[in-house]
């Protein structure tokens, strides 16, 4: 298979074997991220891929080609459509392929749809979930609840 190339600054991209399933490569010198199909449906949060997926087919010519699929043989030329995207608040450009399915993310464009980023709704939830100890704001309600969660901690890991 032929070395996977930067779209935007034409160097090769970087395997990125830090995740578990599917494919990603890192530019080196640009940050930007192309992201395989299988590494999507398995690292992004629940749904975004398949909206993602959809854009691809209603956006404009990003006047790339699909990293991805230059390396196929017989090479398939394949131009990546782009669209906008809000996740948070912020406005990114994503490229998609409309044959394999990969992304083009420029640097900092991934991180709000992956499992656990800073755009996890879960994360979110957590983070802005109150402790019902917390809310009563009796302290020693919060010492007697913290003892609680220690004492069923360590039933549960036998410690």
């Amino acid at each position: 298979m032929l070395p996977i190339v930067c779209p935007r600054c034409h160097t090769a991209l970087e395997d990125k074997g830090e995740w578990w399933s599917g494919s990603a490569c890192e530019c080196g010198k640009c940050r930007g991220i192309l992201a395989d199909k299988n590494w999507l449906e398995n690292n992004m949060h629940h749904g975004d891929y398949q909206r993602l997926t959809a854009r691809v087919f209603t956006g404009s010519p990003a006047g790339i080609l699909c990293p991805h699929c230059l390396t196929i043989r017989p090479r398939r030329p394949i131009e990546m459509s782009k669209f906008t995207v809000s996740p948070g608040g912020k406005c990114y450009e994503v490229d998609g392929c409309h044959k394999c399915g990969s992304m083009w993310f420029d640097q900092g464009e991934l991180e709000p749809y992956e499992e656990g980023g800073e755009g996890d709704p879960s994360i979110v939830r957590t983070r802005n979930k109150k402790d019902p100890v917390e809310m009563m704001g009796d302290a020693t309600s919060a010492d007697v609840g913290l003892g609680i969660l220690d004492l069923l901690a360590a039933i549960l890991t036998g410690f």
